[in-house]
């Protein structure tokens, strides 16, 4: 009797262990899929923030004759922009030229490859003519307006199928367990 209340004891720990397993696995899939998904939301509401601060940019060079490096010290943006633009004005204040101020802050923009190339290609136009200045500024809101619209329809059509990924990936492994 006492070998086998062992016996019990020991599968019924087992058990214990394979559903604790089970629990953990499933929470790290659910985890996954929530941090794929913030990163996408991220990633999207930067561009946006980008390309509204670029046509605030625009506004200002053309009412305003003042210089750019102070338009961007007193620029109000949205705060997945404005980590950028204050890296931007750290650079100048360190004595980097405009150029290499932008692009030294666009490496840590929490976007993709085409749209850090985007932002970074603008860094040769603002030192040019207004009218120069503007146009760089006014297409690369552009492109980042519709590199974002691209990336909420991927995620639309991709998040059902990374939810699924995710959680049936866990769920075999759960039943493995078992």
């Amino acid at each position: 009797s006492r070998k086998r209340r062992r016996t019990v004891l020991r599968s019924e720990r087992a058990a214990m262990l394979r559903l604790t397993g089970a629990a953990l696995i499933l929470g790290a899939a659910l985890r996954l899929q929530r941090s794929l998904s913030v990163r996408g939301r991220l990633r999207r509401k930067t561009l946006r923030a980008l390309a509204n601060a670029f046509l605030s940019l625009e506004s200002a060079v053309r009412s305003t004759l003042t210089p750019l490096p102070a338009l961007l010290q007193e620029l109000r943006c949205e705060s997945e922009a404005a980590s950028f633009f204050a890296d931007v004005t750290a650079g100048l204040a360190r004595g980097e030229p405009l150029t290499a101020a932008w692009e030294g802050a666009v490496k840590n923009l929490p976007v993709g490859t085409r749209e850090r190339e985007t932002v970074c290609a603008l860094s040769h136009s603002l030192n040019g003519e207004e009218e120069s200045v503007c146009a760089a500024l006014a297409l690369s809101a552009r492109e980042l307006t519709a590199a974002e619209g691209e990336l909420r329809q991927q995620a639309r059509e991709q998040g059902r199928i990374t939810a699924a990924l995710c959680l049936g990936g866990g769920v075999m492994l759960c039943i493995l367990l078992m």
